[in-house]
């Protein structure tokens, strides 16, 4: 009686799992596609300015692509907290499933007969649930490391029109960095 319960339990866990699972999956790969494709849009510009920079000393376009640089930066960190979201959800899930794969042993050792090759059964399924949310969490430790590679490039291309319009820009250029500096140091204090 009590196997039956338990294997109720497991089943309603995995379909409200799976609901809530693709739908923050899907919103999660749109969005980190949409933000792929403007970070490299962005990176793009960001290298053509670079290449043309004698052709284009405009300090209002720099500060512009400064700016843009800075967004995308931002929106990345956002989605970076949106996949530690979904980490988090995978983790629980992995969770819950070696939660019922210990139960479902209890129940296998006290049963005979048939009832212990359904629950056997079970447990066979249990694993292969585990297993997958095992795989898509380190699926998502990788993209981690792909999207804080991203973030590292994105601030370093920002630091880059910092310094550049800071260098290249004159006097504009000068107070608009020393103004940043000021901002900052107030910020932090």
């Amino acid at each position: 009686m009590y196997w039956v319960i338990g294997a109720v339990a497991a089943v309603g866990v995995v379909a409200w799992l799976s609901s809530e699972e693709q739908s923050a999956c899907a919103s999660y790969h749109a969005s980190s596609r949409r933000l792929s494709k403007e970070t490299a849009q962005r990176q793009r510009q960001i290298a053509e300015r670079r290449a043309n920079y004698e052709k284009n000393q405009d300090f209002y376009t720099h500060i512009e692509l400064h700016y843009a640089s800075h967004l995308t930066a931002n929106a990345l960190y956002e989605e970076l907290k949106h996949h530690k979201n979904i980490v988090a959800m995978f983790s629980d899930k992995k969770n819950a499933f070696g939660r019922c794969i210990g139960k479902l042993k209890k129940q296998r050792d006290a049963a005979t007969g048939a009832q212990k090759q359904q629950i056997r059964q079970e447990l066979q399924q249990m694993r292969d649930q585990f297993n997958e949310a095992k795989a898509q969490l380190i699926m998502l430790a990788e993209e981690k490391e792909h999207k804080l590679t991203e973030i590292r490039q994105i601030n370093q291309a920002t630091r880059e029109y910092k310094l550049y319009i800071r260098d290249y820009c004159g006097t504009k250029g000068r107070d608009w960095y020393e103004r940043g500096v000021e901002r900052a140091r107030l910020r932090a204090a």
